[in-house]
C-alpha cells in the first residue's frame, strides 16, 4: 500500500514530537534528600554537588538538547520517605531519582524507586545492604562501608600493628554497616578487638562508653560517628581523663569542616577514612562551589555527589535522554580509577556498587582535612 505524502510527513512528525517529550521528561531529575531533621547538613552538601553537576551539563547543551530540570523533596526520616519519592515520580513527573546522603533514608527510598520502576542513584549513603537486596533499578556511585572496613584493616595493619584495638559506633544504619563490615575485615586479618562498643543511634552522653574504653586500655579507637557523635566522644574522654594513642574516624561525624570548627585543636591528627577531599585536580569544581554557596566545600559528600550526579547526566545524553536505557549505559560502563575528577573509576557489579568508588585515609592538621 503507498502511503501518501501527508501521512507520511504525519508520522514523521509524530516521531519526532514523541521523541522530544521523552527528552523532556528524561530532562527531570529527582532528588530525594533529608533536608531538615538530624541528616539535614550531609543532605544539604549532596544536593549542593548534585546542582553544581546540573549547572555544568546545563552550560555544555544540556541533556539530548534539553535543559536539565531538577526537582528536589524533602525527607527528614525514613517516616516522610516513600511518599516523598513518590511525590517526585507521579507530581513533578522524574524519570529518575539521586539520592540520598543517609543509609537509613536510602533503604526506604530506593525501596519506592524500585516498586515503581524507576531508576533511583545513589550518591553517598554507604551502608552494604542498599546494595544487597537484589534490585534491578538501583546503582550506587560512591563507596560502601565494606571498602572503609578494608582502609581501616590495611591502616592498622601498617601503622598500629600490636596496639590495643577498639571499636566505637553509633547503632544507626551506617554505624551498624560499618561495625558489621569491621568486624568481618578483623576476623579475616585475625586482628584482636579488645572492646566493642555500639551506642544509641542519637545518644548525647558516651561517658560511660568511653569509661568502658579507658578500663579496657584501647590505645586504638575505630569511631563510626554520625554528625554530633565526635563532640560527643570528646567531651567524654575530656571528663574521663583519657585519650587514645590513635583515633581513625568514619562518617559524618569526622569528615565535615563543623568538627574541627567545634573541637578546634582536639580534633588535630585524627584519622579519617572517607571519599576524596576536594584537591588541585578538582579546584575547578571547588571554585564553582565556592562561587555559588558563598562558602569553602564542607565535606567530601558534595564532590563525592557531583562526580556521581555528572557521571548519570552524560550518561543520559549519551543515550539520547531516554532513561529507560540509562541503567543499561551504566552499567556498560568500564573505566579505569582516575577517570572521574576525584579519582574514581566506573565498574558496577552485579549487586550495583561501583567498584571504581574509594576511599582514601586522611588527617585532620586544624582545620584541613589533607590525604596521607
Amino acid at each position: 500500500m503507498l502511503l501518501s505524502r501527508r501521512l507520511l510527513l504525519g508520522f514523521a512528525g509524530a516521531a519526532l514530537t514523541a521523541q522530544a517529550a521523552r527528552a523532556a521528561a528524561a530532562a527531570i531529575c529527582g532528588a530525594a534528600l533529608p533536608l531538615t531533621g538530624g541528616a539535614a547538613l550531609a543532605g544539604d552538601e549532596v544536593l549542593r554537588g548534585i546542582m553544581l553537576a546540573a549547572d555544568a551539563v546545563n552550560a555544555a547543551g544540556g541533556v539530548a538538547g534539553t535543559q536539565l530540570q531538577l526537582l528536589t523533596t524533602d525527607m527528614p526520616d525514613p517516616a516522610s520517605v516513600t511518599q516523598a519519592v513518590n511525590g517526585l515520580l507521579s507530581r513533578g513527573h522524574a524519570s529518575l531519582v539521586l539520592g540520598s546522603g543517609n543509609s537509613a533514608l536510602s533503604y526506604p527510598a530506593s525501596a519506592a524507586a524500585e516498586l515503581a520502576q524507576i531508576p533511583f542513584i545513589e550518591l553517598t549513603a554507604s551502608a552494604d545492604g542498599i546494595c544487597s537486596r537484589g534490585f534491578k533499578y538501583l546503582l550506587r556511585t560512591g563507596p560502601s562501608t565494606q571498602m572503609g572496613a578494608q582502609l581501616a584493616v590495611q591502616t592498622l595493619q601498617a601503622r598500629f600493628a600490636g596496639r590495643t584495638l577498639g571499636l566505637l559506633y553509633n547503632t544507626g544504619a551506617t554505624g551498624t554497616a560499618f561495625a558489621a563490615a569491621m568486624g568481618a575485615a578483623l576476623d579475616a586479618a585475625k586482628l584482636p578487638v579488645a572492646l566493642s562498643i555500639g551506642y544509641p543511634e542519637y545518644v548525647e552522653d558516651l561517658h560511660d562508653e568511653v569509661g568502658r574504653l579507658k578500663r579496657a586500655k584501647v590505645d586504638v579507637l575505630l569511631h563510626a560517628a554520625e554528625a554530633d557523635d565526635a563532640l560527643g566522644l570528646a567531651l567524654a574522654a575530656s571528663a574521663n581523663g583519657w585519650k587514645p594513642g590513635a583515633l581513625i574516624g568514619y562518617g559524618a561525624g569526622y569528615s565535615y569542616r563543623e568538627t574541627p570548627a567545634v573541637l578546634s585543636g582536639a580534633i588535630s591528627g585524627t584519622y579519617v577514612i572517607a571519599a576524596p577531599f576536594y584537591s588541585q585536580a578538582t579546584a575547578g569544581i571547588r571554585d564553582a562551589y565556592l562561587a555559588r554557596y558563598g562558602n569553602p566545600p564542607r565535606s567530601a559528600d558534595s564532590l563525592t555527589a557531583y562526580v556521581g550526579a555528572k557521571l548519570v547526566f552524560d550518561t543520559l545524553n549519551a543515550v539520547n535522554g531516554d532513561a529507560s536505557k540509562l541503567l543499561a549505559g551504566l552499567r556498560r560502563a568500564d573505566l579505569p580509577k582516575g577517570s572521574l575528577a576525584n579519582g574514581f573509576g566506573v565498574k558496577f557489579d552485579r549487586n550495583g556498587q561501583n567498584t571504581g568508588s574509594y576511599l582514601a585515609l586522611q588527617q585532620w592538621h586544624g582545620a584541613e582535612l589533607e590525604p596521607v
